[in-house]
């Protein structure tokens, strides 16, 4: 007896962002067995009509009304866009609520993420979503568990993303999880990716982003300030010192402003440096240590460990760019 291919549903919200559906379209498009698809694409609109309009203006055909569909699904995919932000009818929440329920995995990719909070799904779960409107997310759904770097996140059976090319990695992962590592590095290799990100490498620069948002505040300077002096002692009377505040006072703004400690800020930024050296491939672990202000090899390990969940040789290995010299 035949099996049926894996059904992968991607749920639009007219408009919706291109790239955020076409990439891992194309990736779950890739693996075969037994010379046939190994995964079955359906594409479900919440709008009536065979067209499912995009940002860019693009439509794509052969849509389907979400309540017109009755086959199976296996995963269950949010895609984001302008569409998905928007309040949902309260029968689209019912939907994928119900749907949810009875799918192996749900997912969503990029600002599809709204769809699934409010329709309860990612209720008390670990997610992200794009990094531009993770402030939004948690605003309208203060119950969630935001995390803001991760590319990708899974909680259990639900996987949430970051912006756009974040569903590509993701499509890998599930591919891998489904047919296991040389299969979804076959799909990587065919598309001509580079390379797979894990989830928990960080969507963008801390410090540009950082430098944003505290723009305009006695903050602003900050950022930068310490960057340029890793190697140095930043604890929060030295912090406090050069934006001329009170200990008190800068611990409050500051909490305010990063929503984050002092320690674990620094620490961030350390490890962000320390991203860079490794992926020039320019200097040894010990040495990058000690010009990105770690105390030695080993609590650079262990920073590495606690927020990347990866060691600086796995993590050079993995986006090394160049040999050693």
């Amino acid at each position: 007896m035949a099996t049926r291919s894996r059904v992968i549903a991607f749920l639009v919200a007219p408009p919706f962002e291109l790239l955020n559906l076409t990439g891992p379209a194309s990736v779950f498009s890739q693996p075969k067995l037994n010379g046939k698809p190994y995964y079955s694409l359906k594409l479900l609109s919440t709008q009536h009509g065979p067209e499912a309009q995009s940002t860019a203006g693009i439509s794509l055909t052969a849509a389907i009304h979400y309540s017109d569909y009755t086959g199976p699904i296996d995963t269950l995919i949010a895609i984001g866009g302008l569409g998905s932000m928007q309040h949902q009818a309260p029968e689209v929440l019912r939907w994928v609520r119900k749907r949810s329920a009875h799918v192996n995995r749900v997912a969503s990719v990029c600002t599809g993420a709204f769809i699934l909070a409010a329709a309860g799904v990612l209720d008390g779960r670990r997610v992200t979503t794009h990094w531009r409107h993770i402030d939004e997310l948690a605003e309208r759904h203060r119950h969630l568990r935001i995390e803001r770097d991760p590319i990708y996140i899974r909680d259990g059976r639900v996987y949430t993303t970051a912006g756009v090319s974040a569903g590509i990695d993701l499509a890998l992962a599930l591919i891998e999880e489904d047919l296991g590592q040389t299969i979804a590095a076959d799909v990587a290799r065919e598309i001509v990716l580079f390379l797979r990100r894990p989830g928990n490498q960080a969507q963008y620069s801390t410090l540009l982003a950082q430098q944003a948002d505290v723009s305009g505040t006695p903050l602003r300077d900050l950022p930068a300030w310490v960057k340029s002096r890793l190697t140095q002692k930043l604890n929060v009377n030295a912090l406090a010192k050069v934006v001329a505040m009170t200990p008190r006072t800068f611990a409050r703004q500051f909490e305010l402003h990063f929503r984050t400690t002092p320690a674990r800020w620094v620490q961030s930024l350390r490890i962000e440096a320390a991203r860079q050296h490794l992926e020039a491939r320019e200097l040894p672990v010990k040495g990058i240590a000690r010009i990105t202000g770690f105390r030695d090899e080993q609590a650079l390990r262990r920073a590495f460990l606690q927020q990347l969940a990866m060691t600086p040789k796995e993590y050079r290995e993995r986006f090394g760019t160049r040999a050693i010299t």
